[in-house]
């Protein structure tokens, strides 16, 4: 830490360099007096790269006790600072710094901590007023009443009492502002005359006594109430906007207790700078009592000046910092008091040793104040009389008081004494927020003291000596140094923010949320969410969170769950029953408002996101008429109607359409009377029934019912009415799926704005093994969500530090073309990831000040912000900080490589033959194994081309099968019109089946399964005629019927009569054969392909390289595979996509050239053109630079003999010579 003088303030060649390069150091600058500072600039050290990148500024007006200069939203404000170290960067304060002392705290920085700093600004006039706690000014309004739609009250503050009224007015209508400290929170109450009290809080530890701004700034009904620029906005209830003051406007305090005030005490300290609107009020008041005008203001025990109380507290900053005061040694009495505030719930606030034997410990545990009291022939006692917390970062005053069997402790006013047996001498030492390890082993205090005083002394902490207070870096005088960590308040979601001196905690219970920040909903986002990963049955009720983390709370909901896959939603009411309505003749005169589970901001968000939503209405009636039909649209008075969720009177009942002013049955033209649109319209004396389903999504849900025509109870008139559930299908979030069929395909979103807290939902599907999901940038910050090896997702971000890092790694492959759901998460404490709902790891933020995450480019969905390490697959249901994110939209436009929809290459079966499609989104492979086919898309024939010595065997080797539904395929072409084609055989049961080809050129199955023998022959056919025939045979039925298919032509089907007693199964089938059996001598002659028995393909595994030997051939020559004439099918090449090139903004292009001097554009190319003349000259001296003569010329035709008597010989042209000469350009 250095401290500047006031002289130092500008910009010059040397600059500070901190001893250490660390998050502790500073660089404080004192401006000599109170200045009102509106800029700051930086440079680094020059010439060097050496430079703060970033840094925090914090102010104040002694020295000691310092402010950080904040956003809007509560967080320390991070200045950008400089890229190089010569370079010079301004950064505005847009609520101009009010101090003598600035602060500069380097956050990161190039290489080491070099600064050269400059401040901007004015002096500071400051008008004070002092109220002393029962001091007040008076402004009277009855002359110059206030009535105004807008205005703005600005003023400085500073106090050292927690509670006090500040400002406070109201008028004959009802109409007040009261601004008032509870708490040590700035508190504001405003009505503007409906009865209604808006209240806001903002603010913490406001009675540290240093300086405050407060800004209320009001348009109508909305308002902004903002202290030490953390700013909250609401709007004020009721229906007026106007705020009207006639009676007195008072300053500092009241004189009585009045509406809108929760606080009984009158402020104490001092005000600064009170302006209304424009007017200077503390100027206004001095003005006008220099003239003598006090009929306008009225002063009480005011001052003009600001004194400073005689009230030092003390900051006791580790557990092992104390402090070691004297008392009254010999004494048969203590007393000891003090104030302290801290938010640690353990800690010592008090020992003291008794001369005699014994001692008492005063101190937290828990938060509860404890008494541990030990004396002389006494067992030990623990006092534990106060409920209450007292770590909750508010003065509390402690005063205890023991004497000779007396013991009374104190805390804030309230007493509780004990009487016991005790006697003890003091000692001479006490010993206050800790002690020494060789004394007491106790953790010590941490927090803030003041006005400590031992038996009646009181002693200024400034004066304490070296010797009274341990240690120098631990103990801080004159200051009290603690930051309230949960205010404003991080947890999200209601949640409780608790805190010690380090850090805050967020206590989730009963929010229905989890996390550091009560950020991550526990519930699922829809029912269709909840199906998609857990199983279910028919009916489950649940709470649903439909925007996830967004500010939308769950709320209760039937999910109904049906076979077909549809999946309900059902929302239920009060008023779900059939409730009747007798006595109501007026129209509408009964009125009904619907209460649902939900609000109604919920109800629309779930309305929004369902594909269909409907809700049943019906009304029953007796004489009672509901629309008055038939009317047109200027005759339309209905006696009952029903309110849309936008307040609107609708003009149709359930079952019609809107505008029709009709019922179902006059929509369908089967009311009861055929001349009405509604059955009740007819009037009958017998009971009728009007009702249907309200199906427009944009109308629901049903807000308000009203009815009429229900007569007297003593008439036959009435009516009853049933309003059912809503009822809503389907999930449109998990529709909104597109994919990416190019590696460097992206979508890009508009920034997102992560912040300090922030989310990303998302779900996937892929088979990409590596890729980048979502990637954005800012100029130092980023953050990148990704896959890696298939089963590793990643999230990493940089704000402002160091990158970091969280991966969850999975036991099962994400990569495997199914749906995975990624949820991503970064607050204050911590950064973490969440996959399938289950797997999660967690990264704490590192030690420092917590960083918005600030990004700049597009949030790119699909690659890298250039188009990198591309995503192919498909993502739905994208959700950044519970908003979803219509990605569909975005892929309606047709966008390079993205199409709506998850449509993968498999999705038109490319692989032919059955083989297997392996998904890749910007290709396929085929995956042939279970196929008699190869090559890429299991198109390519495997073949042997047999001869009639030829002979290939399978044999199952003990693996013998028995079979009654076999899938036998085989192809085939020959000119020779008979031999045997394929056949099966068992040694060991005798059973066997044949395919040959017969000497007339018909194809015949021949088979003995056990049961008879049988001869099927393929009819109208001729095989021998050298064209390829594919035939499939295949059994079912039990066996019972046989089904043989040639080509394309209609299937053959053979039916077997089989006795019951018999067994139609191929058993024990050892053998299979092509082209002949060991039997035969002579076999067929032709091409053979497309061998399949089952799950084995016989020429497949022949033709492999180290195939299987239980398949082999047995003839005298090798076979060779061959494609038996059969030419592979193939598909018509994709088309190749390319990234289109990117749009250039000619406007801008113009621009550019336009700032261009032409002049110097043209000396420019003057330069260049002339140092190419002289490069041109200097090559050509430098390429003839040889002098002298010399003979060669090689022969034409002679190049490539192997000696010169052969060149010679081989020369077309004769012997040449050339003389060649050198010129001098």
């Amino acid at each position: 830490m250095v401290v500047l003088p006031p002289a130092c303030c500008g910009i010059g060649d040397n600059a500070w360099t901190a001893s250490s390069s660390d998050f502790d150091q500073y660089l404080i600058v004192d401006l000599g007096s109170v200045r009102n500072v509106t800029r700051i600039a930086t440079q680094g050290r020059r010439h060097s790269s050496e430079y703060v990148m970033e840094y925090s500024v914090s102010y104040g007006t002694n020295g000691l006790d310092y402010a950080d200069y904040k956003e809007p939203g509560g967080n320390t404000k991070m200045f950008k600072g400089n890229v190089n170290g010569d370079g010079l960067r301004k950064n505005v304060f847009e609520v101009p710094v009010i101090a003598q002392w600035i602060r500069i705290n380097p956050t990161r920085w190039r290489d080491r901590i070099s600064l050269r700093v400059e401040l901007y600004g004015c002096d500071y006039v400051a008008d004070n007023l002092y109220f002393n706690g029962s001091a007040l000014v008076r402004w009277d309004l009855m002359r110059d009443p206030i009535s105004a739609s807008r205005e703005s009250i600005k003023f400085r503050f500073k106090t050292s009492v927690a509670n006090g009224v500040l400002m406070y007015s109201r008028g004959t209508q009802g109409d007040y502002i009261a601004l008032q400290l509870r708490d040590n929170r700035m508190l504001l109450n405003i009505d503007l005359g409906a009865g209604i009290m808006t209240s806001l809080s903002v603010g913490s530890l406001l009675d540290d006594n240093i300086w405050h701004d407060v800004v209320i700034s009001r348009n109508r009904k909305d308002i902004m109430f903002s202290v030490d620029r953390v700013q909250i906005r609401g709007r004020i209830k009721g229906e007026f906007y106007r705020l009207n003051l006639n009676r007195g406007f008072y300053i500092g305090g009241v004189p009585n207790k009045q509406d809108g005030l929760l606080v009984m005490q009158n402020f104490t300290g001092c005000m600064e700078n009170l302006y209304l609107n424009t007017t200077n009020v503390i100027s206004s008041i001095k003005e006008a009592t220099s003239y003598g005008d006090n009929y306008l203001y009225e002063k009480v025990h005011t001052l003009y000046s600001c004194p400073e109380p005689p009230i030092i507290p003390v900051t006791f900053l580790t557990s092992d910092s104390y402090a070691k005061l004297k008392g009254y040694e010999g004494v048969k009495s203590l007393n000891a008091s003090f104030a302290f505030r801290t938010y640690e719930g353990d800690g010592l606030l008090l020992y003291h040793s008794f001369a005699s034997d014994g001692h008492v410990k005063l101190f937290l545990h828990d938060g509860k104040i404890k008494v541990e009291l030990l004396t002389a022939g006494n067992p030990k006692a623990l006092l534990d009389n106060y409920e209450d917390v007292f770590n909750d970062g508010r003065w509390h005053q402690v005063i205890l008081t023991i004497g000779t069997n007396f013991l009374e402790l104190n805390i804030d006013g309230r007493p509780m004494k004990t009487v016991r047996i005790l006697s003890m001498t003091t000692g001479s030492v006490y010993y206050v927020a800790g002690a020494p390890n060789n004394v007491i082993k106790h953790r010590g205090f941490v927090g803030c003291m003041r006005v400590i005083s031992i038996d009646g002394n009181y002693k200024l902490p400034t004066d304490w000596k070296k010797d009274e207070y341990c240690c120098a870096n631990s103990v801080v005088f004159d200051t009290c140094q603690m930051t309230d960590r949960c205010n404003p308040n991080p947890c999200k979601h209601s949640g409780i923010c608790k805190q010690n001196s380090m850090e805050f905690f967020c206590d989730c219970a009963n929010t229905g949320y989890s996390g550091a920040v009560c950020h991550t909903s526990l519930n699922p986002l829809s029912c269709t969410a909840y199906k998609n990963t857990n199983p279910v049955n028919q009916r489950a009720e649940m709470k649903i969170d439909v925007d996830g983390s967004g500010p939308l709370r769950p709320f209760p909901v039937t999910c109904e769950f049906y076979a077909d896959g549809r999946v309900l939603t059902v929302l239920s009411h009060k008023n779900e029953g059939t409730t009747p309505v007798d006595g109501f003749q007026e129209p509408g005169s009964f009125m009904q408002d619907i209460m649902y589970d939900a609000d109604m901001d919920q109800i629309e968000a779930l309305i929004n996101r369902s594909m269909t939503c409907q809700q049943r209405l019906r009304y029953e009636c007796k004489q009672s008429r509901l629309f008055n039909s038939p009317s047109d649209e200027g005759t339309f008075r209905p006696s009952s109607w029903w309110v849309s969720r936008f307040n609107q009177r609708m003009d149709y009942w359930g079952g019609s359409l809107p505008g029709s002013r009709k019922c179902e049955c006059g929509i369908m033209g089967k009311c009861v009377d055929t001349t009405k649109w509604c059955n009740c319209d007819s009037g009958l004396d017998s009971w009728l029934e009007d009702g249907g389903d309200l199906t427009y999504k944009e109308h629901l849900p049903v807000k308000q019912l009203r009815f009429g025509d229900t007569g007297s109870p003593l008439d036959e008139k009435e009516g009853r009415y049933t309003l059912g559930p809503l009822m809503c299908e389907g999930d449109d979030l998990f529709n909104n799926v597109v994919t990416f069929r190019v590696a460097d395909s992206s979508i890009n979103l508009p920034s997102f704005d992560m912040g300090h807290s922030g989310d990303i939902y998302f779900e996937f599907r892929t088979t990409a093994e590596n890729a980048v999901i979502i990637h954005s940038k800012g100029p130092t910050d980023y953050i990148k969500i990704s896959i890696i090896g298939g089963d590793q997702l990643q999230f990493q971000y940089q704000a402002g530090s160091g990158p970091l890092g969280v991966s969850v790694d999975t036991s099962y492959r994400l990569a495997d073309n199914n749906w995975h759901s990624v949820s991503v998460e970064r607050n204050r404490k911590e950064a973490r990831i969440v996959v399938d709902g289950a797997l999660k790891a967690e990264v704490r933020e590192p030690p420092g000040p917590v960083r918005a995450l600030h990004l700049t480019s597009d949030l790119v969905v699909g690659s890298t912000v250039d188009y990198r390490d591309g995503f192919v697959g498909c993502i739905r249901a994208l959700l950044l900080n519970g908003q979803l994110t219509n990605l569909r939209s975005y892929a309606n436009r047709g966008l390079y490589g993205v199409s709506p929809g998850c449509i993968g290459k498999c999705e038109s079966n490319p692989c032919l033959n059955n083989g297997t499609c392996l998904e890749g989104y910007d290709g396929f492979k085929c995956d042939c194994r279970w196929t008699a086919f190869k090559g890429p898309i299991c198109a390519d024939e495997i073949g042997v081309n047999m001869r009639p010595e030829s002979i290939i065997k399978y044999d199952f080797m003990g693996s013998w099968r028995s079979t009654i539904a076999e899938n036998i395929r085989v192809g085939f072409t020959t000119t020779n019109p008979k031999g045997f084609l394929l056949g099966f055989s068992s040694n060991i049961s005798g059973e066997y089946l044949t395919i040959m080809i017969s000497n007339s050129g018909h194809l015949r199955a021949v088979f003995d399964f056990g049961f008879e023998r049988q001869e099927l022959i393929y009819p109208d056919k001729h095989f021998g005629l050298g064209q390829y025939h594919d035939v499939r045979i295949t059994r079912k039925d039990s066996g019972s019927k046989l089904v043989m298919q040639v080509d394309n032509y209609e299937p053959k089907e053979f039916q077997f009569n089989i006795k019951a007693s018999a067994d139609a199964q191929f058993n024990n089938i050892q053998y299979m054969y092509i082209g002949r059996n060991e039997s035969m001598t002579e076999g067929f002659i032709g091409c053979i392909s497309r061998v399949e028995f089952d799950d084995i393909y016989p020429l497949k595994l022949l033709f492999q390289e180290n195939g299987p030997a239980n398949v082999r051939s047995l003839g005298k020559q090798p076979l060779t595979e061959d494609y038996c004439g059969v030419e592979p099918v193939t598909h018509p090449p994709d088309f190749v996509e390319t990234r289109p090139p990117p749009v250039v903004d000619e406007d801008k292009l113009r621009q550019i050239y336009q700032r261009t001097d032409s002049a110097i554009l043209g000396g420019i190319l003057a330069i260049i053109f002339l140092a190419l003349v002289i490069m041109a000259v200097l090559i050509g001296r430098y390429l003839a630079r040889h002098k002298g003569e010399y003979l060669t010329q090689e022969d034409k035709g002679a190049e490539s003999a192997l000696d010169p008597d052969s060149a010679v010989v081989r020369s077309t042209t004769g012997h040449q010579v050339q003389k060649k000469k050198e010129w001098f350009i």
